[in-house]
């Protein structure tokens, strides 16, 4: 009888000794199950010694085998708890080395740590997480999406022309382009891809979410862009209207310039580069002078002729001067240059 609970007591003390084990490597409570094993050791030792209290050498052996199990037992219970203790610390560690990596992140970008986290968190809640490696212009970016680089334009936003070489740089455009690149470049978005996912150049056609809100939403709020119907995909057109109204009716950014935006507008900006007035000189006109009155001509002489004075004094009778078409150098006979005078 006392033999049949010595060997309950054993494998009650091998089955805890076990469990014990198992909680170690699981970082669950174990010393209650080392307690229950070494309660069954102790009944198991105490059946054995009294079953074999005839035997006093085999009894001491027992009980000097059990000490030495109970020792290794214990060193290896104090060698996983160190060990456990070891693996806490070097993940303290690790925890204050990432605290005082993002503590000198926000003191030199002055962001708050946590929203930084959050922001991440949020933006893979959106689409595909990516990471922006250049901002082409205030509509237009580069992401690394999947290990490979994409061109991301932005569904529903038009910003102004900044790179375009048939074009001028339009008004507020280099602004949507600093905007961009401020609040965009390094950062991990969101990439949600349109009902049409790419456009004749193989661009991605997709919102861009920064944290909980568009990128898009955050342009419009500001005046740098406007609605348009570039493409297909119109889901969150309402919600863009919203945003874009807000600077519509305070009349900033692309709305200061009457006729220059227009909503849901596709054909780009209505913008003309002012021309320098040129300064038209009438010319001073100058009196017009009459001419001079010219004298006018005396009649060309028509030589009358007469075949001597009695003729002549028949028209002139008292002859004629020198100057007449009448005078005949012959009929002056005294030569007075005056001809058949009386």
């Amino acid at each position: 009888m006392l033999m049949f609970f010595g060997i309950i007591g054993f494998l009650l003390f091998i089955v805890f000794l076990v469990k014990g084990f198992i909680s170690i490597f699981r970082k669950k409570n174990f010393k209650k199950d080392f307690m229950i094993a070494l309660a069954s050791f102790i009944i198991f030792a105490a059946m054995a010694i009294i079953d074999g209290s005839n035997d006093p050498k085999e009894v001491a052996k027992d009980k000097e085998q059990v000490a030495t199990k109970e020792v290794k037992e214990d060193s290896k219970a104090e060698k996983k708890q160190a060990d456990k203790e070891k693996e806490q610390q070097a993940t303290k560690e690790e925890d204050s080395k990432e605290v005082s990596t993002n503590d000198s992140k926000e003191s030199s970008t002055g962001e708050p740590k946590d929203a930084a986290k959050k922001e991440d968190v949020k933006a893979s809640s959106h689409g595909e997480q990516a990471t922006v490696t250049r901002v082409v212009d205030g509509d237009t970016i580069h992401v690394s999406l999947k290990g490979k680089d994409e061109t991301i334009r932005m569904l529903l936003l038009d910003t102004p022309e900044t790179v375009d070489p048939n074009k001028p740089v339009e008004p507020f455009g280099k602004d949507a382009s600093n905007f961009a690149k401020q609040t965009l470049s390094g950062k991990t978005v969101g990439i949600q891809v349109g009902s049409e996912p790419r456009d004749k150049y193989g661009r991605l056609l997709a919102y861009v979410w920064v944290g909980n809100r568009t990128y898009q939403e955050m342009v419009l709020e500001k005046g740098l862009g406007r609605t348009a119907y570039l493409y297909n995909d119109t889901s969150m057109l309402d919600q863009f209207h919203k945003a874009q109204d807000v600077a519509k009716n305070q009349g900033i950014g692309v709305w200061s310039i009457p006729g220059y935006a227009h909503v849901d507008h596709n054909h780009g900006y209505h913008y003309q580069e002012e021309k320098k007035e040129e300064t038209v000189q009438t010319p001073v006109q100058k009196p017009v002078q009459k001419p001079a009155p010219q004298p006018v001509p005396e009649p060309a002489p028509t030589t009358e002729f007469f075949e001597n004075c009695t003729d002549m004094r028949t028209v002139y009778p008292n002859g004629v001067p020198s100057s007449h078409p009448a005078y005949q150098a012959k009929m002056d006979r005294d030569k007075d240059n005056f001809a058949c005078e009386r």
